[in-house]
């Protein structure tokens, strides 16, 4: 399987000091799940050990958190180089359930787009929230029925507080309301 992750120039960019950061962000993130591939607009990471029929909950899991914590690593440069960008709830973002083979938003992609969903949002939310000091990590819930497993992620806050970014953005329905966490 592949997950690409759409980036702004200023990533892709390997001259650049963001460039350099986003391809340390890059390579760690393809030693825990498998390769990547950097493209004009982003990267795709090619992903065998997870997210297909017979990979564990464990494998899933741990691919699914070094995704998430490489996207908000790459928001993180995004907010440092660029400290302009609209925080997301004041970005006029909305959630947006996206295909399984959409790629995976930065902040200035999806604030460019104007909607994005779960994982992307999260992923912003984060790095905004790592920015002014907070701690905060991504949780995961999913379920598999027929058709595969739905994840759904969400925040949770080093005060143990719950914070749902989709729900805030507009998400409404019960199609991502899964039954348990994995972490």
């Amino acid at each position: 399987m592949n997950i690409s992750f759409a980036l702004p120039p200023l990533l892709v960019n390997s001259d650049s000091k963001e460039g350099q950061s986003a391809r340390k962000c890059i390579r760690k993130c393809a030693l825990e799940v498998g390769r990547a591939k950097m493209r004009p607009q982003g990267v795709v990471f090619g992903i065998d050990g997870a997210f297909h029929p017979r990979a564990s909950k464990t494998a899933n899991a741990k691919v699914l958190r070094a995704l998430l914590d490489c996207l908000i690593d790459l928001n993180g440069v995004c907010l440092n180089s660029c400290p302009t960008l609209p925080r997301l709830y004041q970005s006029g973002v909305v959630y947006q359930l996206m295909p399984t083979n959409a790629p995976w938003d930065t902040i200035p992609t999806m604030t460019r787009r104007g909607f994005s969903d779960c994982k992307s949002l999260v992923a912003g939310r984060i790095a905004e929230l790592r920015r002014d000091g907070h701690v905060a990590i991504p949780v995961f819930r999913n379920i598999t029925d027929g058709w595969g497993t739905m994840f759904h992620i969400l925040i949770l806050h080093g005060s143990g507080e719950w914070e749902c970014p989709s729900r805030i953005l507009g998400m409404a329905t019960v199609q991502e309301l899964p039954k348990y966490s994995t972490a």
